[in-house]
């Protein structure tokens, strides 16, 4: 028969396991957390990112002559050509600094946000190159940003030139 002592032992030795259960049931449960905040995160990310691209191309269909590479010669036209094409660099920018943000907590994530934003990147970067390629436009950006934009989208890759 089990002395009072086992039966003692016997309960300190399960608070034992449960605590040490317990304790892995939190950490678990905070890298879940981790893990569903970054997801609930870079799904943000995506869903904003469209949602100011999708107004940016809404402007360009009402007036196409923002989406043209030579910004046109009617100074009314050319004053909201100039103001689109820093809109849509500062979008770039955004992107980029998004992509970049992302590299440190995941290789992944940051490697599916640059595939889908890319081509984006690419295409009005080269839409609108002749305007970024100003001195005084290229003052309105971080200096990271430029040297980036000359490194991964050379000058001679633009439309138009």
């Amino acid at each position: 028969m089990a002395t009072e002592a086992d039966i003692v032992t016997a309960w300190t030795k399960a608070e034992v396991v449960a605590t040490a259960l317990g304790s892995i049931g939190i950490v678990l449960t905070l890298f879940y957390s981790a893990w569903s905040f970054r997801t609930t995160l870079r799904e943000g990310y995506y869903a904003e990112l469209d949602r100011v691209y999708f107004e940016l191309l809404k402007i360009g269909l009402e007036r196409p002559y923002l989406r043209a590479s030579v910004p046109p010669d009617d100074p009314g036209k050319a004053s909201e050509y100039d103001a689109y094409a820093f809109m849509v660099w500062n979008f770039l920018e955004t992107v980029v600094d998004r992509c970049d943000s992302m590299s440190k907590p995941t290789a992944r994530a940051t490697s599916s946000l640059r595939e889908t934003w890319d081509p984006i990147v690419a295409t009005e970067c080269a839409l609108h190159r002749s305007w970024f390629d100003k001195p005084e436009n290229q003052r309105k950006f971080k200096e990271g940003f430029c040297s980036f934009i000359e490194k991964r989208y050379p000058a001679a890759r633009a439309v138009g030139q």
